[in-house]
């Protein structure tokens, strides 16, 4: 089963935290890699230590609030750092010229960034220097961090020899535009800097071309392509110029390979200087959200029964799509001690979104993040499980999951989640055993949760509208609050004409939003059949299944 470290697949997509990940920003190629590997964590220590690193950027944006050009140098070298290959060549192989470039560039923005963050930064992520021969090495191949070239401050032989193959140049060039000029002169060519000229046959036959200063080939069945022939002295100055690119070529080379060995020499501390910089890259991204989103510090426990408290909890992607929709969002309270909970409701009634606030909660908390609460405390789980729709996916595409029915994979994905939580697990079933009938579904429902509460270690949270469910010691039943009924009935409204999205927004609003204790059977009527009537269902079928539900309430 695939799994973001502590959270499986099903959880991640059922909280719906990738929505939340598109905003979280790392710059440098190594926070980006972080980014896309998608943590999550079950290690406490770990966890703080995130969010000890998030407080340390938070109090660096404090420190530089009045002075923005820093922060925005900061995002420049984090952007203009490159990725670094931090292996060794093979045996008897350098870097190369780009390799070596990569290296000086990178340092040259760590360096940068050393002078930008403050002492306080610099501690906490490490983010020390200590290579400056190689540094200084490299500084020599360029004025800048992005230049780099073999200059003639590494051997003083590269000066000499770099002079002399100008000046061979200019002899060459001196010697071709001598012959050229001779060419234009005798016979009426004119080369103009060219290589070559493509001359008609019959004007090559009424010149008297000097094979010796010429070469003539061929070019069609009415031209011939004539070039300038080299003379004795081009020749021997052509091959002066190979002999001196081959000694530049040798001094080049050994440059390379004293400019490797040092890197060599540092790649620990460049792994170092690595690592520092990731850890730097992600809190500073993760601190960002800190102010843009409202979060605030998760406290939380050692594996096991501690509470799980959540204050005005905002489930982010939902939130976000009742703004864009102009509804109306209520955050979640909650405070529970047991290791069960049971949230029973209708659809629509917000039962769903109340089980995605808590994964969605506690998988952004164990993925390091500050969440977007009032205040949230919870145990660190080993396993973020999910149990419900999404798993029919996951099961689908196995060979052993071919052939079974929604009740089928509900129940397979049960089995593996059961296997995988014999270490603890934070675990939400959202409708569980929803594809039978509603007595089977309850007595499959009891034993599951007796069975949860009977393992160390594990807290779950159920969603069901499935009122049959036997109360059992050490479980908490709540059910969502459910529609306003006495505002749904002033409101219900018999214009078929009324766009959905304004009916929606209505029973938004009737919606009262939240979890309180169930001690009962709940309010009268049903909420289904309600919502139902607000939607348009006919005046007829709706007064039908009022009657047929109060008879057998």
């Amino acid at each position: 089963m695939k799994r973001h470290g502590a959270a499986t697949q099903a959880a991640w997509d059922f909280s719906r935290i990738e929505e939340f990940w598109a905003r979280f920003s790392p710059l440098s190629p190594y926070g980006k890699d972080e980014k896309d590997a998608r943590h999550v964590l079950a290690d406490r220590g770990a966890i703080e230590a995130l969010y000890d690193g998030t407080e340390a950027a938070l109090a660096l944006f404090r420190d530089l609030e009045g002075d923005p050009a820093s922060l925005d140098r900061i995002s420049y070298h984090l952007r203009r750092l490159p990725r670094l290959s931090l292996k060794r060549p093979e045996k008897g192989q350098s870097w190369d010229l780009v390799e070596l470039f990569q290296v000086k560039k990178f340092l040259a923005n760590y360096r940068a960034l050393l002078g930008l963050v403050g002492e306080g930064c610099r501690s906490r992520f490490g983010l020390s220097f200590g290579s400056t021969a190689l540094a200084a090495a490299l500084d020599l191949g360029g004025p800048d961090a992005e230049t780099f070239y073999i200059s003639d401050a590494y051997d003083p032989r590269l000066k000499e020899l770099r002079k002399g193959l100008a000046d061979v140049d200019k002899e060459l060039a001196a010697c071709k535009a001598a012959a050229a000029a001779r060419a234009a002169e005798r016979h009426g060519l004119d080369f103009a800097g060219r290589d070559f000229l493509v001359v008609p046959n019959s004007a090559l036959r009424d010149l008297e071309l000097d094979r010796t200063a010429f070469a003539v080939e061929p070019y069609d069945d009415s031209s011939c392509l004539v070039r300038l022939q080299p003379g004795e002295d081009e020749l021997a100055l052509a091959a002066r110029r190979d002999a001196l690119v081959e000694a530049e070529r040798g001094v080049e080379e050994a440059v390379l390979d004293r400019l490797s060995a040092l890197v060599i020499e540092e790649l620990p501390a460049l792994g170092r200087y690595v690592a520092a910089i990731t850890a730097f890259d992600l809190a500073r991204a993760r601190a960002e959200l800190v102010p843009a989103l409202g979060l605030v510090r998760p406290r939380l426990s050692e594996p096991g029964d501690a509470p799980l408290s959540l204050a005005q909890g905002r489930y982010l992607p939902c939130a976000w799509e009742c703004e864009s929709l102009g509804l109306r969002y209520a955050p979640l309270d909650l405070e529970l001690r047991e290791r069960a909970a049971v949230v029973f409701g209708s659809n629509m009634g917000g039962k769903t979104v109340a089980l995605e606030t808590l994964v969605f909660m506690q998988v952004l908390a164990q993925a390091g993040f500050f969440v977007p609460a009032a205040s949230f405390e919870a145990p660190v789980a080993p396993l973020i499980h999910y149990v419900g729709e999404l798993k029919r996916t996951t099961l689908k595409d196995r060979p052993e999951g071919e052939g079974l029915s929604g009740f089928g994979f509900e129940i397979r994905s049960f089995v593996e989640a059961w296997e995988e939580s014999r270490e603890g697990a934070f675990m939400v079933l959202d409708e569980f055993a929803r594809t039978t009938s509603s007595h089977e579904a309850e007595a499959i429902l009891t034993a599951v949760i007796a069975a949860l509460v009977g393992r160390p270690g594990l807290r779950s949270v159920f969603s069901t509208h499935f009122r049959g469910v036997e109360r059992l010691s050490g479980v908490r039943y709540l059910r969502v609050r459910g529609l306003d009924r006495e505002a749904a009935r002033c409101t219900i409204c018999d214009d078929e004409a009324e766009p959905l999205r304004e009916r929606i927004r209505r029973i938004n609003g009737m919606m009262e939003y939240g979890l309180v204790d169930d001690a009962g059977p709940g309010p009268g009527g049903s909420d289904a059949v309600a919502i139902a009537s607000l939607l348009g269902l006919d005046r007829g079928i709706v007064a039908r299944a009022e009657e047929i539900y109060d008879r057998h309430s």
